[in-house]
């Protein structure tokens, strides 16, 4: 019997399970596609809540908050304070050497050096820790904002056609040398994916919950069953 690997637990989900191009892993409950690169969304009852997401309604549009929490990123940053700290304490000192050469009466162009180099650790440490995802739906446009620190991120604006497409799919990000997918929505030819390195059931919730605005939820859906 032919099988087809599940893209979550590896385990094989023979290809007659494909109905339609898509099929739900009989080991882990993984609903997948055919070519193994999407996970679909499954709908969530109305008024589902996660621990992790902040939500709240303006007006006719729904917003979800949430941050970007990891062990590593804490460890990273914890780390950076502790090494930055004793660099800028040894630099004040004259017990540094910068270039090679031993900086003993440093000025404010050196501390400057020094605190350029190391923002590049703490924003790796913010990403992972402080960063912020604020998803805005509306009728008319999906907004995902990703806030590094206060007014320092990126705005992806995707406009909503007639039919709107939400997965988690494999957008080329990599964490331990394994795939990790990202929210993924399409609508009108066009693509915006964001929140990779989100927790699973995180990204899980946020795209259920995307899906469910524009698609219906999971209660919705289930009055159309005869």
């Amino acid at each position: 019997m032919q099988t087809q690997d599940c893209i979550k637990c590896e385990r094989g989900i023979p290809v007659d399970r494909f109905l339609g191009g898509t099929a739900t892993c009989p080991w882990c409950q993984t609903k997948q596609d055919e070519a193994g690169g999407e996970v679909m969304v499954t709908a969530l009852p109305a008024g589902a809540t996660h621990a992790k997401v902040a939500q709240r309604v303006e007006g006719a549009e729904q917003v979800y908050t949430t941050r970007q929490s990891s062990w590593f990123g804490w460890i990273w940053l914890i780390f950076t304070i502790v090494h930055c700290g004793f660099m800028f304490t040894g630099l004040a000192l004259g017990t540094v050497k910068m270039n090679k050469q031993l900086i003993v009466n440093p000025t404010v162009w050196h501390f400057l050096g020094l605190a350029a180099f190391y923002s590049l650790f703490f924003a790796v440490g913010f990403a992972f820790t402080l960063s912020r995802y604020t998803v805005r739906l509306a009728d008319r446009e999906v907004m995902v904002r990703y806030r590094l620190c206060p007014f320092v991120g990126w705005t992806w604006r995707l406009p909503v056609g007639e039919t709107i497409r939400v997965t988690l799919a494999d957008r080329g990000s990599r964490q331990n040398s394994q795939t990790v997918r990202a929210i993924v929505i399409v609508s009108a030819e066009k693509e915006i994916n964001f929140g990779s390195f989100l927790d699973n059931d995180v990204k899980q919730y946020l795209a259920a919950q995307i899906d469910g605005y524009y698609n219906g939820s999971a209660d919705e859906a289930a009055a159309f069953i005869p």
